[in-house]
């Protein structure tokens, strides 16, 4: 029996009727089935990059009258503290299009010869 992939699809009640994809957690599970360990790589790689970005805006722009405004410092060590705790908060306001992100790239990644070579040494 096949592995399913990630680009399977369910087929409807009626034959005349078009197929419609699985629902979202089980498209999760046959990602991790087929790429496991590269699908865990491309989802933390876009928390990093998005934490690094978001930190990046928050330190370069002018924020100083929003931080004063909320209370927190955005100067000095405790500044970099609360600049990180923003970004990851951001972060987190955008787990739902990273999980879609990595829905769709992780396959991408996964054709990309010196990848798919890799990944077959892992299984």
């Amino acid at each position: 029996m096949e592995k399913p992939t990630s680009t399977d699809t369910v087929p409807t009640q009626g034959p005349a009727q078009a197929q419609t994809k699985p629902p979202l957690k089980e498209r999760l599970k046959v990602l991790m089935t087929e790429y496991g360990f590269l699908a865990v790589l491309v989802y933390l790689s876009t928390s990093v990059v998005s934490i690094t970005v978001f930190t990046v805006l928050i330190q370069t722009a002018d924020l100083k009258a929003l931080g004063d405004r909320f209370g927190v410092q955005l100067e000095g060590t405790s500044g970099l503290l609360g600049t990180l705790g923003a970004a990851w908060v951001l972060t987190k306001l955008i787990q739902v299009p990273r999980i879609f992100a990595t829905l769709a790239l992780t396959p991408l990644i996964g054709r990309i010869p010196f990848v798919a070579r890799q990944l077959k040494r892992l299984e």
